[in-house]
């Protein structure tokens, strides 16, 4: 006896045939613009702080990392205004540069926030009475000694430890180089 295939043979090879050309359809068609893929993993990693290079700072401090419980730590006073405006986590550290009379310092901090409005509200609590906006910087604010930018949901707050001229163009130099690191 010979086996002969019957109708029900055809319609499972017709089905298996289908279903191997749906997935291998599904499989190459893009669902997302992998520019949209990089900014959330981006976003995902946490507030960032640029390499002291890349900022033209002759070193970086380690980093110290903040969350919700030990922003005290941080902002001892301020800890409450931070919270109500959505703190989430904060990354912190000193950067040195080379000056005239030594090296300069300025602390450098970079505090997450659920949202926009979060950063943005925290910007103009604490954005100094003289500050002017800063050249090549959309949204910067600083006097020479305090510097405050928003990206998104961050907030950069950078302090020069030693007052002076070149305090300012260190501010300066290093949101940009905070800026072009949270680019996708």
């Amino acid at each position: 006896m010979r086996f002969r295939p019957g109708p029900w043979h055809v319609v499972l090879v017709v089905a298996l045939a289908a279903a191997v050309g749906g997935v291998l359809a599904e499989g190459r068609r893009t669902r997302e613009d992998p520019a949209d893929v990089v900014r959330a993993l981006r976003a995902s990693r946490g507030p960032v702080l640029p390499a002291a290079s890349l900022a033209g700072a002759s070193s970086r401090g380690e980093l110290q990392r903040y969350d919700r419980e030990r922003l005290y730590e941080l902002v001892n006073g301020a800890a409450e205004a931070y919270l109500s405006r959505g703190f989430a986590s904060c990354v912190a550290t000193v950067y040195a540069f080379p000056g005239p009379a030594g090296p300069l310092e300025v602390a450098a901090e970079v505090h997450r926030f659920g949202g926009e409005d979060g950063a943005r509200a925290q910007l103009a609590a604490e954005r100094p009475r003289q500050a002017r906006e800063v050249p090549g910087l959309p949204g910067a604010a600083s006097d020479g000694q305090v510097l405050l930018a928003t990206s998104g949901r961050d907030l950069l707050k950078l302090t020069a430890l030693d007052p002076g001229p070149e305090g300012g163009e260190a501010l300066a130099a290093l949101a940009a180089a905070w800026r072009k690191e949270m680019q996708p």
